[in-house]
Protein backbone atom coordinates (compact mmCIF):
# COMPACT_ATOMS: atom_id res chain seq x y z
CA UNK A 1 0.00 0.00 0.00
CA UNK A 2 1.65 3.15 -1.06
CA UNK A 3 0.00 6.25 0.51
CA UNK A 4 1.64 9.39 -1.11
CA UNK A 5 1.43 13.49 -2.24
CA UNK A 6 3.56 14.48 -4.69
CA UNK A 7 2.27 18.34 -4.84
CA UNK A 8 3.36 20.04 -2.11
CA UNK A 9 5.11 23.01 -1.10
CA UNK A 10 7.10 24.35 1.95
CA UNK A 11 9.12 27.90 3.54
CA UNK A 12 11.23 27.45 0.05
CA UNK A 13 8.29 29.05 -1.95
CA UNK A 14 4.96 29.63 -0.19
CA UNK A 15 4.58 26.78 1.75
CA UNK A 16 3.98 27.52 5.45
CA UNK A 17 6.86 24.99 7.38
CA UNK A 18 10.13 23.85 6.76
CA UNK A 19 10.76 20.54 4.51
CA UNK A 20 11.83 18.37 7.25
CA UNK A 21 8.25 19.61 9.27
CA UNK A 22 6.60 18.48 6.22
CA UNK A 23 8.19 15.69 6.65
CA UNK A 24 7.73 14.95 9.86
CA UNK A 25 4.52 15.33 9.87
CA UNK A 26 3.79 13.03 6.11
CA UNK A 27 5.27 10.51 8.57
CA UNK A 28 3.30 10.95 10.99
CA UNK A 29 -0.09 10.77 8.83
CA UNK A 30 1.14 7.57 7.09
CA UNK A 31 2.77 9.03 3.98
CA UNK A 32 5.00 6.50 2.75
CA UNK A 33 6.21 8.05 -0.67
CA UNK A 34 6.43 12.28 -0.65
CA UNK A 35 7.44 14.87 -3.52
CA UNK A 36 8.22 18.74 -2.85
CA UNK A 37 6.96 20.40 -5.57
CA UNK A 38 8.11 23.73 -4.76
CA UNK A 39 6.99 26.33 -7.32
CA UNK A 40 9.88 27.39 -9.55
CA UNK A 41 10.89 30.62 -10.06
CA UNK A 42 9.55 33.25 -12.43
CA UNK A 43 11.03 36.05 -14.71
CA UNK A 44 9.54 37.61 -12.54
CA UNK A 45 9.49 38.69 -8.87
CA UNK A 46 6.45 36.99 -6.94
CA UNK A 47 5.92 36.74 -3.15
CA UNK A 48 5.09 33.05 -3.75
CA UNK A 49 7.75 31.28 -5.98
CA UNK A 50 11.25 30.42 -4.86
CA UNK A 51 14.41 32.44 -6.12
CA UNK A 52 16.44 31.32 -8.60
CA UNK A 53 19.08 31.72 -5.86
CA UNK A 54 17.83 29.74 -2.92
CA UNK A 55 17.57 26.25 -5.20
CA UNK A 56 20.72 24.66 -4.07
CA UNK A 57 19.77 24.91 -0.58
CA UNK A 58 16.37 23.57 -1.78
CA UNK A 59 18.12 20.23 -3.40
CA UNK A 60 20.58 20.14 -0.21
CA UNK A 61 18.25 20.19 1.92
CA UNK A 62 16.04 17.68 0.44
CA UNK A 63 19.01 15.43 0.12
CA UNK A 64 19.97 15.55 4.20
CA UNK A 65 16.43 14.61 4.45
CA UNK A 66 16.13 11.73 2.15
CA UNK A 67 19.40 10.24 3.75
CA UNK A 68 17.68 10.86 7.13
CA UNK A 69 14.29 9.55 6.87
CA UNK A 70 15.27 6.79 4.29
CA UNK A 71 13.97 3.96 6.47
CA UNK A 72 10.79 5.73 7.06
CA UNK A 73 9.47 7.30 3.97
CA UNK A 74 10.52 7.31 -0.03
CA UNK A 75 11.21 11.47 -0.65
CA UNK A 76 10.88 12.42 -4.09
CA UNK A 77 12.87 16.27 -5.57
CA UNK A 78 10.40 18.31 -7.76
CA UNK A 79 9.22 21.51 -9.03
CA UNK A 80 5.78 23.06 -10.01
CA UNK A 81 6.41 25.00 -13.59
CA UNK A 82 4.22 27.55 -14.30
CA UNK A 83 3.55 27.86 -17.91
CA UNK A 84 2.77 31.61 -18.78
CA UNK A 85 2.04 31.99 -22.71
CA UNK A 86 4.73 34.41 -24.39
CA UNK A 87 6.88 34.72 -20.61
CA UNK A 88 7.92 31.44 -19.25
CA UNK A 89 7.80 27.51 -19.50
CA UNK A 90 10.02 24.58 -19.33
CA UNK A 91 12.56 26.01 -21.94
CA UNK A 92 13.33 28.49 -19.43
CA UNK A 93 17.37 28.34 -18.90
CA UNK A 94 17.13 27.54 -14.79
CA UNK A 95 15.91 24.37 -15.85
CA UNK A 96 18.31 23.30 -18.36
CA UNK A 97 20.66 21.52 -15.51
CA UNK A 98 18.13 20.43 -12.81
CA UNK A 99 17.93 16.93 -11.87
CA UNK A 100 14.43 16.37 -10.55
CA UNK A 101 12.42 13.26 -9.87
CA UNK A 102 9.33 14.92 -11.22
CA UNK A 103 7.89 17.93 -12.42
CA UNK A 104 4.36 19.51 -12.13
CA UNK A 105 3.31 21.60 -15.24
CA UNK A 106 0.26 24.37 -13.81
CA UNK A 107 -1.18 27.95 -15.13
CA UNK A 108 -1.84 30.39 -12.41
CA UNK A 109 -1.20 33.15 -14.84
CA UNK A 110 -2.80 34.64 -17.59
CA UNK A 111 -2.07 37.65 -20.11
CA UNK A 112 -1.22 40.89 -18.89
CA UNK A 113 -3.10 43.71 -16.76
CA UNK A 114 -2.28 47.10 -15.70
CA UNK A 115 1.20 48.49 -14.66
CA UNK A 116 2.44 45.50 -17.27
CA UNK A 117 1.80 42.62 -14.22
CA UNK A 118 0.27 39.26 -15.50
CA UNK A 119 -3.21 38.33 -14.20
CA UNK A 120 -3.26 35.51 -11.83
CA UNK A 121 -6.15 33.70 -11.52
CA UNK A 122 -5.13 31.76 -8.28
CA UNK A 123 -5.19 35.07 -5.97
CA UNK A 124 -7.93 36.85 -4.03
CA UNK A 125 -11.36 37.08 -5.40
CA UNK A 126 -10.74 40.98 -5.61
CA UNK A 127 -7.76 40.17 -7.81
CA UNK A 128 -9.37 37.80 -9.76
CA UNK A 129 -12.59 40.04 -10.28
CA UNK A 130 -10.20 43.25 -11.36
CA UNK A 131 -8.31 41.40 -13.90
CA UNK A 132 -11.55 39.51 -15.55
CA UNK A 133 -13.16 43.35 -15.51
CA UNK A 134 -9.63 44.89 -17.32
CA UNK A 135 -9.12 41.75 -19.82
CA UNK A 136 -12.29 40.15 -20.39
CA UNK A 137 -15.22 42.91 -19.56
CA UNK A 138 -16.09 40.54 -17.24
CA UNK A 139 -16.93 37.45 -19.23
CA UNK A 140 -16.29 34.62 -17.45
CA UNK A 141 -17.16 32.34 -20.59
CA UNK A 142 -14.23 34.38 -22.54
CA UNK A 143 -11.36 33.62 -19.39
CA UNK A 144 -12.69 30.54 -19.03
CA UNK A 145 -12.19 29.64 -22.94
CA UNK A 146 -8.53 31.16 -22.66
CA UNK A 147 -7.28 29.73 -19.38
CA UNK A 148 -7.81 26.15 -21.36
CA UNK A 149 -6.24 27.67 -24.31
CA UNK A 150 -2.97 28.79 -22.74
CA UNK A 151 -3.50 25.20 -20.62
CA UNK A 152 -3.60 23.90 -23.88
CA UNK A 153 -0.54 24.86 -25.21
CA UNK A 154 1.06 24.27 -22.05
CA UNK A 155 0.51 20.40 -22.76
CA UNK A 156 1.11 21.14 -26.41
CA UNK A 157 4.79 21.96 -24.86
CA UNK A 158 5.81 19.29 -22.51
CA UNK A 159 8.29 18.41 -21.05
CA UNK A 160 6.82 18.02 -17.94
CA UNK A 161 5.24 14.83 -15.19
CA UNK A 162 1.76 15.90 -14.07
CA UNK A 163 -0.71 18.38 -15.13
CA UNK A 164 -1.68 20.19 -12.20
CA UNK A 165 -5.10 21.64 -10.94
CA UNK A 166 -6.62 21.49 -14.26
CA UNK A 167 -9.63 23.42 -13.90
CA UNK A 168 -8.53 25.68 -11.17
CA UNK A 169 -10.34 28.71 -12.87
CA UNK A 170 -13.78 26.82 -11.21
CA UNK A 171 -12.41 28.22 -7.91
CA UNK A 172 -13.41 31.72 -8.70
CA UNK A 173 -15.57 31.41 -11.50
CA UNK A 174 -17.87 29.47 -9.65
CA UNK A 175 -19.17 32.81 -7.91
CA UNK A 176 -20.53 34.11 -11.18
CA UNK A 177 -24.04 33.40 -11.89
CA UNK A 178 -23.33 32.49 -15.35
CA UNK A 179 -20.55 29.75 -14.81
CA UNK A 180 -22.37 26.50 -13.98
CA UNK A 181 -19.69 23.21 -14.43
CA UNK A 182 -22.85 20.93 -16.31
CA UNK A 183 -23.01 24.08 -19.03
CA UNK A 184 -21.86 22.31 -22.28
CA UNK A 185 -19.66 25.35 -23.19
CA UNK A 186 -17.69 24.17 -20.00
CA UNK A 187 -18.10 20.75 -20.33
CA UNK A 188 -16.70 21.11 -23.81
CA UNK A 189 -13.62 22.91 -22.61
CA UNK A 190 -12.79 20.08 -20.03
CA UNK A 191 -13.41 17.50 -22.44
CA UNK A 192 -11.03 18.74 -25.36
CA UNK A 193 -8.21 19.48 -22.81
CA UNK A 194 -8.64 15.89 -21.56
CA UNK A 195 -8.27 14.46 -24.93
CA UNK A 196 -5.25 16.48 -25.60
CA UNK A 197 -3.81 14.95 -21.65
CA UNK A 198 -4.26 11.45 -23.15
CA UNK A 199 -2.83 12.25 -26.46
CA UNK A 200 0.20 13.75 -24.45
CA UNK A 201 0.65 10.64 -22.21
CA UNK A 202 0.89 12.88 -19.07
CA UNK A 203 -0.62 12.33 -15.83
CA UNK A 204 -3.41 14.14 -14.34
CA UNK A 205 -3.94 15.27 -10.84
CA UNK A 206 -6.52 15.00 -8.74
CA UNK A 207 -5.99 18.13 -6.34
CA UNK A 208 -7.52 18.17 -3.26
CA UNK A 209 -7.06 21.39 -2.02
CA UNK A 210 -10.06 22.92 -2.30
CA UNK A 211 -12.10 19.76 -0.87
CA UNK A 212 -12.52 20.14 2.73
CA UNK A 213 -13.17 23.73 2.90
CA UNK A 214 -15.15 24.49 -0.93
CA UNK A 215 -16.31 21.28 -1.86
CA UNK A 216 -14.42 20.98 -4.80
CA UNK A 217 -11.67 18.65 -6.52
CA UNK A 218 -9.33 20.01 -9.41
CA UNK A 219 -10.65 18.78 -12.09
CA UNK A 220 -13.98 18.58 -9.88
CA UNK A 221 -15.78 15.47 -9.39
CA UNK A 222 -18.54 15.26 -11.62
CA UNK A 223 -15.43 14.85 -14.29
CA UNK A 224 -14.29 11.93 -12.93
CA UNK A 225 -16.51 9.07 -14.88
CA UNK A 226 -15.43 10.78 -18.35
CA UNK A 227 -11.60 10.57 -16.80
CA UNK A 228 -11.89 7.19 -15.80
CA UNK A 229 -14.07 6.46 -19.72
CA UNK A 230 -10.66 7.97 -21.22
CA UNK A 231 -8.32 5.64 -19.52
CA UNK A 232 -6.26 8.68 -18.42
CA UNK A 233 -4.06 7.80 -15.49
CA UNK A 234 -4.01 9.82 -12.30
CA UNK A 235 -2.40 11.00 -9.49
CA UNK A 236 -4.16 12.27 -6.07
CA UNK A 237 -1.87 15.25 -4.25
CA UNK A 238 -3.24 17.72 -1.93
CA UNK A 239 -1.46 20.83 -3.24
CA UNK A 240 -0.63 21.26 0.67
CA UNK A 241 0.63 24.67 2.19
CA UNK A 242 0.12 23.58 5.87
CA UNK A 243 1.10 20.55 7.74
CA UNK A 244 -2.48 20.03 8.54
CA UNK A 245 -3.24 19.26 4.94
CA UNK A 246 -0.87 16.73 4.21
CA UNK A 247 -3.81 13.81 3.25
CA UNK A 248 -6.36 16.42 3.22
CA UNK A 249 -9.61 15.64 1.32
CA UNK A 250 -7.91 12.08 0.41
CA UNK A 251 -10.57 9.56 1.98
CA UNK A 252 -13.57 11.24 0.07
CA UNK A 253 -11.34 11.93 -3.39
CA UNK A 254 -10.20 7.93 -3.65
CA UNK A 255 -14.24 7.05 -2.68
CA UNK A 256 -15.22 9.30 -5.83
CA UNK A 257 -12.24 7.62 -7.43
CA UNK A 258 -13.26 3.96 -6.84
CA UNK A 259 -17.16 4.70 -7.25
CA UNK A 260 -16.50 6.70 -10.86
CA UNK A 261 -14.94 3.19 -11.34
CA UNK A 262 -10.97 4.02 -10.78
CA UNK A 263 -8.41 0.50 -10.72
CA UNK A 264 -5.17 1.89 -10.66
CA UNK A 265 -3.34 5.28 -9.69
CA UNK A 266 0.52 6.33 -10.37
CA UNK A 267 2.97 5.67 -8.31
CA UNK A 268 6.87 7.01 -8.86
CA UNK A 269 9.20 4.34 -8.61
CA UNK A 270 13.23 6.26 -8.89
CA UNK A 271 12.05 8.27 -11.22
CA UNK A 272 9.61 6.14 -12.99
CA UNK A 273 5.77 6.18 -12.80
CA UNK A 274 3.49 2.97 -12.45
CA UNK A 275 0.52 2.20 -11.90
CA UNK A 276 -0.69 0.62 -8.22
CA UNK A 277 -3.95 -1.09 -7.75
CA UNK A 278 -6.39 1.32 -6.11
CA UNK A 279 -7.74 -1.03 -3.86
CA UNK A 280 -4.67 -1.38 -2.12
CA UNK A 281 -5.33 2.45 -0.93
CA UNK A 282 -6.61 2.81 2.33
CA UNK A 283 -7.06 5.87 4.98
Amino acid sequence: MYLSNYHSHCSFCDGRNSMEEFVSSAIAQGITKYGFSSHAPLPFLTQWTMLEEDFLDYEKEFYRLKELYSNKIELFLGLEIDYIDGCSDIDNEFFSDKKLDFTIGSVHYLDKIADNQYWTIDGCFKEFDDGLNQLFGGNIHRASKRFFEVTGLMIEKGGFDIVGHLDKITYHGLKYKDFKLTDKWFFDLVSDILLLIKEKNLILEINTKALTEHGLTFPHQIFFPLINEMKIPVVVNSDCHYLTRVIDGFKPTFEALKNAGFKTMQQLFDRNWRAVEFDDWKI
